[in-house]
């Protein structure tokens, strides 16, 4: 299921269960702001805000993300996805610190030159 599809059911059983986006937020110790955002697929939704919401709505992850029948296939999608980001998140921080570290072992290069005349 698209993260679009999963939106609109925690959107649908908010609403089913008679709360306001106020008290999603409230619930979940986050900005309404923050919230809306969430549920206006503005900011990108992990696994650990999906299972957060799930227990505030009272769902299991399956009914959150829609067909029960094909839910946990999706939440294993859902999450091999969210490794996936998080993997690339990684590697690139790395090549990162690694492009910074360079930098440091050249400029203190420069400096132990300037240190000799």
């Amino acid at each position: 299921m698209a993260q679009p599809d999963i939106l609109d059911n925690i959107k649908r059983l908010r609403k089913a269960r008679g709360l306001s986006q106020a008290a999603m937020a409230e619930a979940l110790h986050i900005a309404l702001k923050t919230y809306q955002n969430i549920e206006g697929g503005i900011t990108r939704i992990d696994i650990d805000r999906l299972g957060q919401i799930a227990d505030v709505l009272d769902v299991g992850l399956p009914r959150l993300m829609g067909n029960e029948e094909t839910a946990s296939e999706d939440v294993v999608r859902f999450i091999s996805e969210e490794k996936a980001l998080y993997h690339k998140i990684i590697h690139d921080k790395e090549a990162y610190i690694a492009q910074l570290e360079d930098s440091i072992r050249f400029y203190r290069e420069i400096l132990r030159e300037s240190r000799v005349f």
